[in-house]
């Protein structure tokens, strides 16, 4: 049987789509690193409003209780600024976490989207090749029957 004349073409299809799963792994990896970065940020900020908001439970209640003085006060006021804008640095960093995240996750659909059209086109050539192994296989039984016919005939 001859040679599949789209051979070079198909093997070129298939080191695509393997290029495509390689980024894609690559892409995932990268997404799930995201996303612990996410998280691990959250849990920070998470712990450190419960422990601020824990201070300023103790404080009110020294307050109600009137054990503050106007120190403690003075104190207390530059510590709930200081809180305040550690807060700020915090969501700061779980913004740029998150986008960081999303930008990881667009990576990611695209590679799906790219391995996806790659899958798609080997898979054009892999039928058009059967396609063609089909012809040329009923091509050559024809070709036999034929023979085998012409020589039966032959033999009368």
């Amino acid at each position: 049987m001859p040679r599949y004349p789209l051979e070079p073409l198909a093997q070129v299809r298939k080191k695509k789509v393997e290029e495509a799963t390689a980024a894609l792994a690559g892409a995932v990896c990268k997404r799930e690193a995201a996303a612990r970065v996410l998280r691990t940020a959250e849990v920070r900020m998470e712990t450190a409003l419960r422990a601020a908001s824990r201070v300023r439970t103790a404080e009110l209640e020294a307050l109600t209780r009137g054990e503050l003085r106007a120190s403690d006060l003075a104190r207390g006021h530059v510590w709930a600024a200081r809180a305040a804008a550690e807060e700020r640095e915090l969501a700061e960093v779980v913004r740029r976490a998150e986008a960081a995240e999303a930008a990881a996750r667009d990576r990611e659909r695209e590679a799906q989207g790219t391995l996806s059209t790659r899958r798609a086109e080997a898979l054009l050539v892999d039928g058009h090749r059967e396609r063609w192994n089909e012809r040329h296989h009923r091509g050559a039984l024809a070709r036999e029957e034929e023979a085998s016919s012409e020589a039966w005939r032959r033999q009368r």
